[in-house]
């Protein structure tokens, strides 16, 4: 952030949650006062939200306002006060706890020198460029796999800038053109994020406009390059070229390559999409791409799915990382997709429910709401977007500090969770420990873990079945129930034997228990673990395509040094026998 734009927040900063209301600042105070009633909370009134926040954003950041647009200042507030549709979605689309108010300002006053009338008919656009180009960082940066390839990067690249952006998606015409009036900045901001420069773009166009529909199969389009991955990128086909889109195309590359030409090339193209990374079941790493493809986009709804090409099923790649363009920190590819999905179904309604969740400390902190009127709140949130995430992660809060203790309440509020996001089980994980906190009875709180287990292990999902497991185990040790502890987490791991990159965890914690688990020497720790290996270690996949898979290799030498050290020579000579075979790459 520019020392300018430091020193402006610190003189400026509002105090944003006064602790009473003889600290809280006038716009608090209006902004609490106009979201008194039910109206404000009532669906399809998210007007009434949206005018209290923008007035509220007006008059606390008045000075960064005028720092930011400068000497345009008052043309650009003559504009925004006759386009207030245009005003409103900008003053409500940038959100202090993430965005840079000055640097997203100051974005859109370089939009406005373009031409007032491209910002008016290109609202969307205009206000996803500032939201993203903010903050460099939410710029997705392919200049890591120009490095990785020893190849060129054209110096168009660092002058292709938000400007560029802007200017192009305002003067395309065409089939695109529709795409670029109807998507909502809260998809645009997939599109707009990143520096590929025009000649590209043009290219990209002329090339695979015909093939937009389904347009992540484009990630096979670019040769894999075997050399690269045999030498470990020190010789690689795109050496020493240009690292453009038709040379990537022309000259190939490793999976890196595939998914950041068909991610730009979708971007190109006006559909959302990302470069995704990602780690395998066998702990391998890889990327793929993911874009929005979309069936009909209205005022009221956007009705698409979320495709992802490169995602190799065999590997099993549940969750991937993109960067987020608004924050530029890392997210999950399922967040993504929850996120614009739950935004699609109800444009209006999530938007309404964020300005609420915004408002909802200074709220709270000005009417000293108690435990159950903050929930209070957050449930008259619920009722207008029940999948709004703040929302949630609140509600998890007020239950983990305390703050809400009433235990009859908390497993109805875990199983909304879980039926909110039964297509996002990775949300409803990330709140439920939260939401249970208030039941301390043992017994209880272990039944309810040993139900969501089940549910994730349904699902298919390893990751979060064992995540779930490991947690239920501490529950039982806890409890001193070392036999449950120690057979659910084997059980577990007998149900996703290909899993690298939980099993070993799970391993660890098994190990853990069954040192505590004395038992009779019929049946204690010792003896279920070193039956465990034995019947366990030949389920796992010996190989990963052609190579001998290092996860397998890892877990057989574990298996065979607890059993020579716990006096099993038969049970050890015979794994040891197969992992001879293995590491001579005979493994079948």
């Amino acid at each position: 952030m520019p020392a300018r734009a430091i020193l402006v927040l610190l003189l400026f900063a509002p105090a944003l949650t006064a602790g009473d209301d003889d600290k809280a600042t006038p716009a608090e105070t209006a902004l609490v006062a106009a979201l008194q009633g039910d109206k404000a909370f009532t669906k399809g009134e998210g007007k009434v939200a949206r005018t209290a926040w923008v007035k509220f954003f007006e008059a606390t950041y008045a000075d960064q306002i005028k720092l930011a647009f400068n000497e345009d200042a008052k043309p650009i507030a003559a504009f925004l006060t006759a386009n207030p549709e245009v005003k409103e979605m900008l003053y409500a689309a940038i959100d202090p706890e993430t965005d840079s108010v000055i640097q997203a300002l100051e974005v859109f006053r370089d939009l406005y020198k373009l031409g007032p009338d491209k910002v008016k008919a290109y609202p969307n656009v205009a206000v996803a460029v500032a939201v993203t180009w903010d903050n460099p960082k939410g710029v997705y940066d392919y200049g890591d796999h120009q490095r990785r390839t020893k190849s060129e990067l054209p110096a168009t690249v660092a002058t292709t800038d938000h400007v560029k952006n802007f200017d192009r998606l305002a003067k395309i015409e065409g089939p695109l053109k529709q795409a670029v009036q109807f998507f909502p900045w809260e998809f645009l901001v997939h599109v707009v994020n990143h520096r590929t420069p025009p000649d590209e773009r043009d290219w990209a166009l002329k090339n695979y406009l015909a093939k937009r529909s389904g347009v992540g199969k484009i990630y096979f389009d670019v040769e894999y390059d075997q050399g690269m991955l045999r030498t470990k990128s020190e010789v690689c086909k795109l050496n020493d070229k240009p690292y453009t889109l038709p040379s990537i195309k022309k000259h190939g590359g490793v999976c890196a390559m595939q998914a950041d030409f068909a991610a730009r090339v979708a971007k190109s193209l006006v559909v959302p999409a990302e470069y995704v990374r990602g780690e395998s079941n066998s702990g391998g790493l890889h990327a793929w791409v993911m874009w929005v493809e979309v069936k009909a986009v209205s005022k009221d709804k956007i009705d698409f799915a979320l495709m992802s090409e490169g995602r190799y099923l065999g590997d099993q790649y549940y969750v991937g990382t993109v960067v987020d363009p608004r924050t530029g920190a890392d997210m999950t590819d399922r967040d993504m997709e929850r996120r614009l999905t739950f935004l699609g179904l109800a444009p209006q309604a999530a938007r309404h429910a964020d300005l609420l969740m915004r408002a909802f400390p200074i709220v709270r902190d000005q009417k000293k709401l108690t435990g159950p009127q903050q929930a209070a709140y957050l449930k008259k949130v619920h009722d207008i977007f029940p999948s709004d995430e703040k929302a949630w992660l609140e509600l998890a809060k007020l239950y983990k500090d305390g703050t809400l203790s009433d235990e009859a309440l908390t497993t109805p509020t875990a199983e909304k969770a879980l039926t909110t996001f039964a297509r996002y089980p990775d949300f409803s994980w990330r709140v439920l420990d939260d939401l249970l906190t208030p039941v301390t009875n043992k017994e209880k709180r272990t039944r309810l873990f040993e139900r969501y287990v089940a549910s994730y292990e349904q699902l298919a999902r390893p990751d979060l079945a064992c995540e779930a497991r490991l947690k239920l185990a501490e529950y039982q040790v806890e409890a001193k129930e070392y036999k449950k502890a120690a057979d659910g987490i084997a059980g577990t791991c007998l149900k996703f034997p290909s899993e690298g990159r939980y099993v070993p965890k799970m391993m660890t914690k098994l190990q853990e228990v069954c040192k505590d688990y004395k038992g009779t020497p019929a049946g204690n720790g010792t003896k279920l673990l070193a039956d465990f290996y034995v019947k366990f270690l030949p389920l796992i996949p010996k190989r990963r395509g052609d190579e001998v898979s290092k996860y397998c290799v890892t877990m057989y030498e574990q298996g065979v040094t607890f059993l020579e050290a716990n006096n099993k020579p038969t049970e050890a000579a015979g794994l040891k026998q197969q992992l001879g075979a293995l590491k001579a790459g005979r493994g079948d």
